[in-house]
C-alpha cells in the first residue's frame, strides 16, 4: 500500500497554523489537542493499520514558512510485521528561517523477517532548529523475536542553507553483524538518537553538561558536539518506553531552551531600535531596557535517578 502524509505550516498573527494538507488510508493527521490552544502547531499522525506490511510505503513531507514552530507526534509504536521484499518510509522536512521543527516518534519495533527502510531528509534555512529523534528495539522480545529482523537500514541527513551538515546511516542485520556485542547494542536491546541542530547548539551543550549529570537505571548514554550546529546524544536500554520517555525529557529540554535563545534575540532585538532612534533624537537619551539573562535550565526528574548505576560514557568532539 502506498501512503502520504503531507502538512504546510504557515504564520497566522502569533499563531502557527496548519496551513495546508493531505493523507491517506490507512493514516490520518489530526490536531493534537485544540488548534491555537497555544501558540505552536501540534499535530498526531494516526493510523488504523496494525503496522507497516510487506510492500508498504509511506512518503512524509512537511513545509514550515519563516518563524514557524511544529511539534510532531505519533500515535503508537511502529511495527513492522514479517515481510518477503520489505517496506520503505521517506520522510522530508523543509524547514525555513527562523523555525521550529520538533519530531520524536514511537520506537521501532520489527518483527521477525521484517526488511525496512528508512530514509530522512531535513532542509533548515537559516537559524532554523530541528529538536529529532528515533528509538529502535530488538523486536517483540516476549515472543522471544529479539533480534530476528532481517534488516533495518535507517539514513538521516541534515542540511542547512543547502549544505550537508550530518548524515546518520545505520545497517543492522542480525544475520550479518555481532549485534548484541561491543559497539552494537551491547547486550541490551534498544537503542535511541537525539539530534539537536540550531546555531546555538554550542551554548546547548555547554548546559547539557551541567544538566546530564545523573546515572539512570538501565539507560547507559553519551552525547557530543557533532558539528558546529549539531548535538548528538545514543542512548542504550532496555526498555522502549522508557527511552521513549527519555527522549521526550531531551526534547522538552531543548525547546524551552529554544524558546529563552528566541526571548533574548527578540529583547535585544528591541533594545538596539530603542538605541538608534534615541542616537537620531534632540532630546536626552532614553533609557534603554535591560536584556533579561536567561534563566539557567534546571535538571528534570522526568527518567527517575536510581544510585550505583552505569555510568553514562560522554564523549565530546
Amino acid at each position: 500500500m502506498e501512503s502520504v502524509i503531507q502538512l504546510n505550516v504557515a504564520k497566522e498573527g502569533t499563531y502557527s497554523v496548519l496551513k495546508e494538507s493531505c493523507h491517506n488510508a490507512p493514516y490520518k493527521l489530526t490536531h493534537y489537542g485544540a488548534p491555537k490552544l497555544q501558540e505552536h502547531l501540534e499535530m498526531i499522525i494516526m493510523s488504523a493499520s496494525p503496522g507497516i506490511m510487506d510492500d508498504d510505503t509511506l512518503d512524509i513531507e512537511i513545509n514550515m514558512k519563516a518563524d514557524t514552530q511544529l511539534k510532531l507526534f505519533t500515535q503508537s509504536f511502529n511495527k513492522l510485521h514479517p515481510m518477503k521484499r520489505g517496506a520503505r518510509q521517506t520522510t522530508v522536512a523543509r524547514i525555513a528561517h527562523d523555525a521550529v521543527f520538533h519530531y520524536i516518534p514511537h520506537p521501532v519495533t520489527p518483527f521477525k523477517d521484517s526488511i525496512f527502510k528508512n530514509e530522512n531528509s531535513v532542509y533548515l534555512e537559516g537559524n532554523a532548529v530541528l529538536i529529532w529523534a528515533d528509538v529502535v528495539g530488538a523486536g517483540r522480545i516476549h515472543m522471544n523475536e529479539a533480534f530476528l529482523f532481517n534488516s533495518l537500514h535507517s539514513t538521516t541527513k541534515i542540511y542547512r542553507n543547502n549544505k550537508l551538515i550530518l548524515m546518520d546511516n545505520q545497517f543492522l542485520s542480525p544475520a550479518k553483524q555481532p549485534i548484541t556485542g561491543l559497539l552494537f547494542f551491547e547486550g541490551y536491546t534498544h537503542q535511541a538518537t537525539f539530534i539537536f541542530s540550531a546555531l546555538f547548539a554550542k551554548e546547548l551543550k555547554e548546559e547539557l553538561d551541567e544538566i546530564m549529570t545523573l546515572d539512570y537505571s538501565d539507560i547507559t548514554y553519551g552525547f557530543t558536539k557533532a558539528a558546529d550546529d549539531i548535538v548528538m546524544l545514543r542512548a542504550l536500554g532496555n526498555d522502549g518506553e522508557l527511552l521513549y520517555d527519555f527522549m521526550g525529557m531531551l526534547g522538552q529540554l531543548c525547546w524551552d531552551f529554544t524558546q529563552h535563545i528566541k526571548e533574548e534575540s527578540i529583547l535585544a532585538g528591541i533594545a538596539e531600535d530603542q538605541l538608534e532612534e534615541s542616537t537620531r533624537e534632540v532630546a536626552p537619551v532614553p533609557v534603554v531596557k535591560e536584556v533579561k539573562k536567561r534563566p539557567a535550565l534546571k535538571k528534570t526528574n522526568a527518567v527517575k535517578a536510581r544510585p550505583k548505576t552505569k555510568k553514562k560514557e560522554v564523549v565530546d568532539a
